[in-house]
């Protein structure tokens, strides 16, 4: 069975992801709409440059796969990913394969 898009660039993440580290669920919520499906353990994190080190703790991140860049979440989703964001959660949408290697440029800086 063919991948959608969406399925494609979820699978790309997936991977970059995993491949530097991370713990990645895909998760289902009971009786909750809108809320993310996959769920990253990203890590703590330590780099050195010629100017010192730096690091970032361990965290964790929601990631909502989209098709493409241009497709928005749905308006449920939008409510359910601003009630998240309001407590304090990190919640991301993706829709393309440069915007997988973004984030992980931002998680995972080159040293």
């Amino acid at each position: 069975m063919a991948k959608t898009p969406e399925g494609k660039i979820q699978e790309y993440g997936n991977t970059q992801l995993k491949a530097r580290g991370c713990l990645v669920r895909k998760i289902a919520y009971e009786g909750r709409r809108g809320a993310p499906d996959t769920m990253v353990g990203v890590p703590e994190y330590y780099w050195e440059d010629n100017y010192g080190g730096y690091g970032r703790q361990a965290m964790i991140i929601f990631i909502e796969y989209k098709k493409d860049e241009t497709t928005e979440p749905a308006v449920h989703q939008v409510l359910e990913h601003n009630r998240m964001r309001a407590v304090g959660m990190d919640v991301i949408v993706i829709g393309s394969k440069r915007q997988v290697d973004e984030l992980i440029e931002e998680l995972f800086p080159a040293g």
